[in-house]
């Protein structure tokens, strides 16, 4: 062994020595005494013997332990050397964005992440707000929609003779004190026994059926008060598109069933069946399509818009083809109930013919066809036949009115007595013909 290690053995062997001995204990870097306060360090050469010895010993502890090196320098520049890291990095990140580097990646994702949030959100929105609206359509209307039962005898081989209400349709309260909607079709035989069911299954007696052949309306009379109604809305007002409610007995089976959809097709024509092989058909004009769900049972029914007030009446579905149903619009329903509140029965301006309409859209592709209603037939000793009006006729004009959309909302808008002026198409010429309206029974 070199001279220099032996001489630096011999003193780490002194320190350890002397610190036994004395009144000192070294822990790691620091000096402390018997009673565990701290007195000093290694590296500030205290006295083995203590401070109170400090002058009669002037013994030091000159053994470096490397434990004891101070590292406090070498920290503080590693920190001084990351904080300008961080600084440098954070300015070439903002000379990138500045120049358009990074700014459009960065802005597109922070977009990105923010358009996502706001097409959930909103989303969200919508359907809970759609989904709110309707329940609270139903549960505000549930109670003034009804079924229409009709009385049936039939024979069964185990019970024998039974007489049965069987629902056959729907319909909805307009006024509390008991006057009811539905369609003529529902309740067409006039010699059967008719009930109103309400929604929780009391029955009602009819005291008065008034029936509208030409619109399918029925105004039924029930003896009740304080029944809950529902409100008519403006089927003038209506679009394309916007929500529309079914509420109703399909089938005759599951009273209280709803459907929603929306407005499909405004101003339609439909050509329906009445029941039976020998049922006539007939043509309704100026209707309401919807796609809402309409099944038998639901005819008569409250079509409904997103505020809870009524624009049609459900009357008519497809046969062959899905989500195609149509109602009839509450504002020519309107008009028969002012009528029975004012005069206690309908007041129906009669002309006396079966038409078919013909668009303009239809008579484009012919040279010398004009659009109207088509005469199918005149009635006997009718307004019609009374004026003059003939078989294959095309009435144009009604008082200067063109007649493209629906010639029997025309003649419903005139008085019964009143004097009408028509422009008719015969055999390609023009004719000026008068007639007077009558009322019909």
């Amino acid at each position: 062994m070199s001279e220099k290690k032996q001489k630096e053995s011999n003193k780490k062997s002194n320190v350890e020595k002397e610190g036994k001995d004395s009144k000192f204990v070294q822990y790691g870097c620091e000096v402390r005494n018997k009673k565990g306060e701290k007195v000093g360090e290694v590296e500030d050469s205290v006295p083995a013997g203590g401070p109170e010895k400090s002058n009669a010993n002037e013994k030091k502890l000159d053994y470096e332990d490397p434990r004891c090196k101070n590292t406090r320098p070498r920290f503080f520049l590693y920190l001084v050397l990351v904080l300008i890291l961080l600084t440098l990095g954070g300015i070439l990140t903002l000379l990138l964005i500045d120049h358009g580097v990074l700014k459009e990646d960065l802005l597109k994702d922070i977009h990105v992440v923010s358009d996502l949030q706001d097409v959930e959100d909103r989303r969200r929105i919508i359907v809970e707000s759609e989904e709110s609206a309707i329940i609270d359509v139903v549960e505000n209307s549930k109670d003034a929609v009804v079924s229409i039962a009709v009385s049936q005898i039939d024979f069964d081989p185990d019970e024998g003779i039974r007489d049965r209400m069987a629902n056959v349709g729907s319909g909805f309260i307009v006024d509390s004190s008991g006057i009811i909607i539905t369609n003529q079709h529902v309740v067409s035989g006039t010699g059967d026994e008719y009930k109103v069911i309400a929604e929780d299954g009391e029955e009602y007696e009819i005291e008065e059926i008034l029936r509208d052949h030409t619109n399918d309306i029925a105004l039924l009379n029930v003896d009740a008060d304080d029944l809950p109604k529902l409100t008519m809305g403006d089927s003038d007002d209506l679009v394309r598109g916007q929500l529309a409610i079914a509420i109703g007995t399909p089938l005759g089976e599951y009273a209280g069933s709803v459907t929603q959809g929306v407005i499909s097709g405004l101003e339609r024509s439909v050509t329906a069946r009445e029941q039976g092989f020998w049922g006539m058909a007939k043509t309704y004009e100026d209707v309401i399509q919807t796609d809402a769900a309409v099944n038998p049972g639901n005819s008569g029914g409250p079509l409904l818009d997103s505020k809870g007030d009524v624009i049609g009446v459900n009357f008519a579905t497809t046969q062959g083809a899905e989500n195609i149903s149509f109602a009839l619009p509450i504002n020519s329903v309107r008009d028969r109930v002012d009528e029975y509140r004012t005069y206690g029965k309908f007041i129906r301006p009669y002309l006396g013919i079966e038409y078919q309409m013909i668009s303009e859209f239809e008579a484009m592709y012919y040279d010398d066809l004009p659009a109207g209603a088509l005469i199918r037939r005149v009635e006997s000793d009718s307004p019609a036949d009374k004026a003059g009006l003939e078989r294959l006729d095309i009435i144009t004009k009604v008082d200067g009115e063109e007649v493209g959309r629906s010639f029997a909302d025309v003649i419903q808008r005139k008085e019964v007595g009143q004097e009408i002026e028509m422009e008719v198409w015969r055999d390609g010429e023009e004719k000026n013909l008068t007639a007077t309206l009558e009322e019909m029974d």
